[in-house]
């Protein structure tokens, strides 16, 4: 199945067909993949934005324009499809840091998972700036006092890549 195929195909849930489909990608698919980040249908936003950050975690490098995809944390309702983007930023701290205003208006949001990986977001587009190491660590300061223990792993995380 081609990675297009399990977008189409895509019930929500199961990524399987798209686990196996990102194992075969075909650069030459990148542009309808992003494309399809901003269908409207939700489902299939949800699955073009778990292979682009699938293909990225993968260390492909297939040229995807990922700003399109921060683009869409401003209108983006689905939150499996905020929860990839976000993880993006892993890959790609520059283009999210575009768009830091919409990434730190998440860091507040209903689904911990979401402002879980917001706050790796921010801290990552933080040290792409020349003072972005104070922003940065006074967020994970923060963090490691949160009342959920996902946000204090994440924060833990963080700190290993600050050196704290």
């Amino acid at each position: 199945m081609s990675v297009l195929e399990a977008i189409f195909s895509f019930d929500g849930t199961h990524v399987g067909d798209l686990r196996d489909a990102v194992a075969g990608f075909d650069p030459s698919d990148g542009p309808v993949v992003i494309g399809l980040c901003s269908s409207d249908e939700p489902s299939r936003r949800v699955a073009a934005t778990w292979v682009v950050k699938s293909v990225l975690d993968r260390g492909l490098d297939p040229g995807l324009d990922v700003s399109v995809c921060f683009a869409r944390l401003a209108v983006e309702t689905e939150p499996g499809a905020v929860l990839h983007i976000l993880q993006l930023a892993q890959h790609a701290p520059d283009a999210a840091g575009q768009y830091r205003t919409e990434v730190e208006a998440l860091l507040n949001h209903d689904s911990l998972l979401v402002a879980v990986w917001a706050l790796d977001a921010s801290v990552r587009i933080a040290l792409e700036t020349q003072d972005g190491i104070d922003i940065a660590r006074a967020r994970v300061d923060a963090a490691f006092s949160h009342e959920k223990a996902s946000m204090r792993a994440r924060a833990r995380h963080l700190a290993r890549i600050l050196d704290l």
